[in-house]
C-alpha cells in the first residue's frame, strides 16, 4: 500500500470542520428534529398512552449510539490501541451527546408518561395511598395488596431496586456516569492538542482501566430500568450484554458512515486509509457474530427452562405480525451482514461498506423497536398492534435523530476531527493490518 504520512503531510493544528460544508445535511437534521418536537408535544397532549411507549423506543435507540461513542474511547484508551487514534474524537464528540439526551429523556420522568409504560410504578403509587398507622412503607402496602393479588409478591421481592425513588436516581446517575467519562476523556485529549504531552495519554489509559466497569454497569442497569421493567415479572441474565452488543456494533456502523461522510467533504483524506476501513469493518463483523451468539443464548435458555415469566418475552413476539418482525431480524440482523462482511475487500471500499452499515443502523432501529413496542398493545389493552400508532413511533425517531444528530455534527466544528498532537497519531495514519 502506498498511503504513507509524515508530520509534514499534516496541517498545523488539526483540521477544523466547517459546518457550512455540511449545510444540507445539518440543517436538514435542525428541521426534521424541530418539526418533530413540535408534532412530539402535540402526540403528548393528546395521545399520551401509545405516545410514551414511541418516545421511549426513540430515547434508547439514541441511548444506545451515545453508549456505544463511550465504549470505543474507553476500550481504545484501555487497550492501548493505536490504530483508532484518527477516529477518537468523533467518539468522544458521540460520547458527549449524553447530556443532550438526558434532557430530551426527561418526559419519561413524568407520572403520566411512566403510567403505560411500567404497570410497577402504578402499583406502587397506588400501595403509597393505601398508607396508614398500621402500613407504614409502600413495601408493606404492596405486601398487604398481595394478599388478594398475588402477582405483587414480585414487587415486594423486588422492591430492593425496583422502586420508584431509586429509579429517579439511577437515571440521573447513568447520566451523570456517562457525562464524566466523555467530559473528562474529551478534556485530556483536547489538552494534548495543546502541549503534546504523552502524560494525558497514560493518564487516559489508567481512567479507562477503571471507569470501564461503571460504563459496563451503567449500560446493564439502564437497559433493566427502561427496558426490561416493562414487565416486571420478566427477567434475563444476558439481557445488558445483549444491549451492549448492540450498542458497540451499531455505533461502530455510525463510525464508518461519518467518516464516509467527511472524507467526501475533503476532511481526514490524510489520517485514515482503507486499512481504517478494514479494521472498522472487522469489528463490525466481530459484533454481529456476539449478538447472535448473546441473542441466540437468551433465547436457547428461555426456551429450555420454559418458565412463564421468562416465556412471555419471546411469545408476545411470536403472535401474529410480531413473529415476520423476529424472523427478519435472524435474517436481517446477522445473516446479511455476516456473509457481506465475509469479505475482505468489501471491507475496504467505503462505498460498499457504507452502504452495508445503513443496512445495519436500519437493523438496530427495528432491534429496538422489537424489544419495545410489543409491550404496548397488551399494556394499553388493545391487541397486539395498537392501529395507527407507527406515526407517533416515526415521529419520535425523527425527533431524537434529528436534534441529536443536529447538535453533534455542529459539535464537530469546536475541536479539530482528530487528536492533532497525540504522539502516536502517525502509527494511526500509517496502519497496515
Amino acid at each position: 500500500m502506498s498511503h504513507h504520512v509524515t508530520y509534514n503531510d499534516l496541517p498545523q493544528g488539526g483540521e477544523k470542520f466547517e459546518p457550512a460544508k455540511g449545510s444540507k445535511l445539518i440543517n436538514g437534521l435542525g428541521g426534521i428534529g424541530a418539526l418533530g418536537l413540535l408534532a412530539s408535544i402535540y402526540l403528548f397532549s393528546t395521545n399520551t398512552d401509545s405516545f410514551a411507549y414511541s418516545w421511549l423506543f426513540a430515547f434508547f435507540f439514541a441511548f444506545t449510539l451515545v453508549c456505544g461513542g463511550c465504549f470505543w474511547i474507553l476500550l481504545h484508551n484501555a487497550s492501548n490501541s493505536g490504530w483508532g487514534i484518527s477516529l477518537r474524537r468523533l467518539w468522544e464528540q458521540l460520547a458527549n451527546m449524553a447530556l443532550p439526551l438526558a434532557i430530551l429523556g426527561l418526559p419519561l420522568l413524568v407520572p403520566a408518561v411512566q403510567k403505560p409504560l411500567y404497570e410497577w410504578m402504578g402499583h406502587h403509587r397506588e400501595a403509597a395511598h393505601h398508607l396508614s398507622e398500621h402500613v407504614t412503607t409502600v413495601k408493606d402496602a404492596l405486601h398487604h395488596a398481595s394478599e388478594t393479588n398475588p402477582h405483587l409478591h414480585i414487587l415486594v421481592q423486588k422492591f430492593g431496586y425496583l422502586n420508584i425513588t431509586a429509579w429517579y436516581v439511577r437515571y440521573f446517575l447513568y447520566f451523570g456516569i456517562l457525562a464524566f467519562i466523555a467530559a473528562v476523556l474529551r478534556g485530556k485529549s483536547v489538552k494534548q492538542d495543546l502541549d503534546g504531552d504523552i502524560k494525558h495519554t497514560i493518564k487516559a489509559r489508567a481512567f479507562c482501566c477503571t471507569w470501564l466497569l461503571f460504563f459496563a454497569l451503567t449500560v446493564t442497569f439502564a437497559a433493566v430500568d427502561w427496558l426490561m421493567s416493562l414487565d416486571y415479572s420478566w427477567f434475563s441474565t444476558m439481557w445488558g450484554v445483549y444491549i451492549f452488543a448492540g450498542c458497540a456494533w451499531s455505533s461502530m456502523a455510525l463510525t464508518i458512515l461519518l467518516v464516509t461522510w467527511l472524507r467526501g467533504m475533503g476532511y481526514l483524506q490524510k489520517v485514515v486509509s482503507e486499512e481504517h476501513y478494514h479494521i472498522m469493518g472487522k469489528f463490525v463483523l466481530a459484533f454481529t457474530i456476539f449478538w447472535a451468539y448473546i441473542a441466540f443464548s437468551q433465547y436457547f435458555l428461555i426456551w429450555y427452562a420454559n418458565i412463564t415469566e421468562e416465556t412471555r418475552f419471546y411469545l408476545t413476539r411470536n403472535t401474529e405480525g410480531w413473529r415476520d418482525v423476529s424472523i427478519f431480524i435472524v435474517v436481517g440482523h446477522f445473516i446479511a451482514p455476516f456473509v457481506l462482511l465475509l469479505s475482505q475487500p468489501r471491507k475496504k471500499k467505503p462505498a460498499v461498506i457504507s452502504g452495508i452499515c445503513l443496512w445495519i443502523l436500519f437493523m438496530h432501529v427495528v432491534d429496538i423497536y422489537w424489544n419495545v413496542i410489543p409491550e404496548r398493545g397488551p399494556s394499553l389493552g388493545q391487541g397486539v398492534v395498537v392501529p395507527g400508532a407507527w406515526v407517533g413511533d416515526l415521529v419520535a425517531l425523527c425527533t431524537f435523530v434529528g436534534l441529536l444528530g443536529f447538535l453533534f455534527l455542529r459539535s464537530l466544528a469546536r475541536y479539530s476531527l482528530y487528536p492533532c498532537r497525540d504522539p502516536r497519531l502517525l502509527e494511526s495514519a500509517n496502519v497496515v493490518n
